[in-house]
């Protein structure tokens, strides 16, 4: 009896924990990032439509993609863009949980999704710094790009 005891609890337990799920469905993981309201009191979606409606479409948006990791107690969303004469990328990721229901940036310091959550005007001039980077030969995008993080200066 003192064996099955254990047995027991560890069963009601897993039992618990899974129905309470903190992996949202995909549907509620975009909209959860969608709603999210960023620093500039406004949401991802509005901030993306804003983007696209100012750059006259050299800032075009892709659509959401959804990735689940076995291991991880959260989804990750990422948003798919095009940006100038750069193939398309996935480059803006969010985590999203549902409980309780909640999205942040993965990289909260770094990147796009940085300036994005800071509102539209800091994602705008993220947007021209990155399209102002195409037009320089590759080699030299590859040494910004490692020297970026070591720059003194935030220019947003």
């Amino acid at each position: 009896m003192r064996a099955l005891a254990p047995a027991l609890l560890g069963a009601l337990v897993s039992t618990a924990a899974c129905a309470q799920p903190f992996v949202p469905s995909e549907r509620a993981a975009i909209d959860l990032v969608r709603e999210r309201r960023t620093a500039g009191f406004t949401t991802v979606a509005r901030t993306l439509a804003y983007a696209e409606r100012v750059t006259g479409g050299a800032f075009r948006f892709g659509g959401y993609r959804v990735d689940y990791r076995p291991d991880a107690p959260f989804a990750r969303v990422r948003i798919c863009y095009r940006l100038g004469i750069d193939p398309p990328t996935c480059g803006l990721e969010y985590r999203v949980a549902v409980n309780p229901p909640h999205a942040e940036p993965s990289d909260r310091y770094n990147g796009l999704t940085r300036d994005l959550e800071h509102g539209p005007r800091a994602f705008l001039r993220a947007l021209a710094r990155e399209a102002d980077l195409q037009r320089q030969p590759d080699f030299l995008r590859k040494v910004q790009a490692a020297l970026d993080p070591y720059n003194p200066y935030d220019w947003r």
